[in-house]
């Protein structure tokens, strides 16, 4: 027996064991109809979501592993499925605002049963499926929802408060300017409007810090899920395996695989400071407060005190400051934030981007890989096309006008 039939006959008692087991979870289920139950009414539920998540299981229960009878697009419908349970008329739907499931209108007992049954027919699903799962995934035969905007927003959201509380400035009041301009005291204490207006000021550089470093935290998550998808925008075919290794690299690692070396001068300055900032501020705060250069320790020295474990180099520490991020500090940031922006939106990357940009869910595999390199190729005219007709299916899709 050669290889070829083997796993042909693996295949077999691996489908046979799982629709023997499928049917042992869905007892009373049955794809057959007869005409009575076909003239008995139905009425729709919509299940909680949190049952059913993944609908299209449902059906590959239903119509793979117990042969029902299945029909597809409708009016505002995906797919339904249809057969009995005990001799009563059931169907279940994809429709546009969500899974719906058909009982007969005065069998209402039966919806814990079809939802428990149901449930524990996913397991078995979801066991069978899994070793081809972790084969597609392993061919790079898969997609990864583009979720770049929502990123985007949260990067841009805090950055605009940051900016906003940075820029704040309290304008003196009148009555307690001295002649010099200078602020005024009452029999030399500072007078109670001075330390309100004092502390206000404080609060606002607090808040000011705590959008900063938010803003910077959500900048390199979105610069994760950005490079992800440039990657696969860029018409460079994946090997075996590649996929999982590019979710698994640091971002310094996809850089380099977006970008390619060696980096530009231009290119190399960015992300020296990209990699300043994440040393500096956003790894101490993604990471409990912990330095890589142990600024975060002190140790006691007899008949001193307390000194930093970085010695000098504490003075480069994110907590030398009383405010860890200010507004040099942000300004500072936004600026290698925007200019690493560019170099990822320029060049040879201005059509992957505006993929990436447009919303497209890029595909994996090599097929795909060569319709994006092909549309690339051809110049911007034919990207846009291109982004143009998939928003078109997208939104077809989620409508579900067909």
């Amino acid at each position: 027996m050669d290889k070829t039939e083997h796993n042909s006959r693996e295949g077999g008692a691996r489908s046979a064991a799982f629709r023997l087991a499928l049917a042992a979870r869905l007892k009373g289920f049955s794809a057959e109809i007869s005409a009575e139950a076909e003239q008995t009414p139905v009425r729709p539920y919509r299940p909680d979501r949190a049952l059913f998540p993944v609908p299209e299981l449902v059906l590959f229960a239903l119509r793979e592993g117990m042969g029902w009878r299945w029909y597809g697009h409708g009016e505002k419908v995906l797919w339904t499925v249809r057969g009995t349970i005990d001799g009563q008329r059931v169907a279940f739907e994809r429709q546009k605002f969500g899974f719906t499931i058909f009982l007969p209108k005065d069998r209402a007992d039966l919806k814990a049963r079809v939802e428990g049954q149901l449930r524990a027919a996913l397991g078995e699903v979801e066991t069978y499926l899994s070793e081809f799962a972790e084969a597609q995934v392993e061919a790079g035969e898969v997609v990864i929802a583009n979720h770049f905007s929502e990123f985007e927003d949260r990067y841009r959201f805090h950055r605009e408060l940051a900016d906003a509380a940075h820029r704040f400035k309290l304008e003196p009041h009148d009555d307690i300017v001295g002649a010099q301009g200078d602020a005024a005291t009452h029999s030399g204490f500072i007078s109670r409007d001075i330390t309100q207006r004092m502390n206000r000021m404080a609060t606002v550089q607090r808040e000011a810090f705590f959008h900063s470093t938010a803003m910077i935290d959500a900048y390199f998550s979105c610069l994760e899920h950005r490079l992800i998808l440039l990657r696969a925008f860029t018409g460079r075919p994946f090997g075996p395996g590649e996929v999982l290794k590019l979710l698994k690299m640091r971002w310094g690692d996809k850089l380099k695989d977006v970008l390619g070396l060696p980096y530009s001068t231009e290119a190399a300055i960015i992300i020296r400071r990209m990699r300043r900032i994440k040393e500096r501020i956003r790894n101490p705060f993604s990471h409990g407060g912990v330095e890589n250069d142990k600024g975060s320790i002190h140790f006691h020295l007899p008949k001193i005190g307390m000194i930093p474990t970085n010695f000098t180099r504490f003075g480069d520490s994110i907590r030398f400051s009383v405010i860890p991020v200010g507004a040099d500090d942000h300004a500072g940031v936004c600026e290698t934030f925007d200019a690493l922006d560019a170099l990822l939106s320029t060049g040879a990357l201005a059509s992957p981007h505006e993929f990436v940009r447009w919303g497209v869910d890029p595909n994996f595999d090599a097929a795909h890989s060569a319709e994006y390199a092909e549309a690339i190729a051809e110049g911007p005219e034919v990207v846009d096309a291109f982004i143009e007709a998939w928003s078109r299916r997208w939104e077809n899709f989620q409508n579900m006008d067909f």
